[in-house]
Parts: structure tokens; sequence; C-alpha cells
């Protein structure tokens, strides 16, 4: 892995650029569905509104939670140091999410 320079911005992988969104649809969805051992796979969806929280929803809905730009990217943080953690990723998880408008 190559080191960036200490203050040099990076671009998330696999991140798009949001595009002009409309005064008709203004928000984003990024969904993605998890495979699950016992049952059928579960989706994860991530709603972007603009100048809005974010809405994160796992399993249909049942888990749901609001969270601010900030609260976001330390949750990204956390989440993903801790998940690194427990091994290589798994090869379902190497694919480009795109967002959608619904």
């Amino acid at each position: 892995m190559t080191e960036l320079p200490e203050g040099t911005p990076a671009r998330m992988p696999y991140a798009d650029q949001p595009d002009g969104t409309t005064a008709e649809e203004p928000r984003r969805f990024y969904r993605l569905r998890a495979p699950h051992v016992d049952k059928a796979s579960v989706p994860v969806t991530v709603r972007v509104t603009p100048d809005s929280d974010l809405y994160v929803a796992v399993g249909a809905g049942r888990r749901r939670m609001y969270l601010t730009p900030n609260e976001a990217w330390a949750l990204w943080r956390c989440l993903s140091e801790a998940v690194a953690s427990t091994g290589e990723p798994p090869e379902w998880i190497r694919v480009h999410v795109t967002p959608t408008h619904r």
C-alpha cells in the first residue's frame, strides 16, 4: 500500500461524486445486499438527502438510524477498522455501489 503525505486529501474507494440533483429527485440511495447463512440476503440502504442527516436501514428497515455527516464519518472510520480486524473482505463486497434516486 502506498502511503500518502500528511494532509493529502484521499478519495474513498468506489465513491461516486454526487451528480446534479434536482428539486424533484434530491435524494440518493446506496444499496447492497449482505448474504445471510440461514435465510435470504439482508438489504442495507443508506439514503443521502442534501442538507439533511443520512438515513441508514439494515434488514428491510427493521434497524434504522439517522446520522449527521460527522457521525457517519466517525462510524465509517470505526466500523472499517473493526471489520478489517476480522480478516480479508469477502468477494461479494468487492462491487461498485452506484447511487439511485429511488
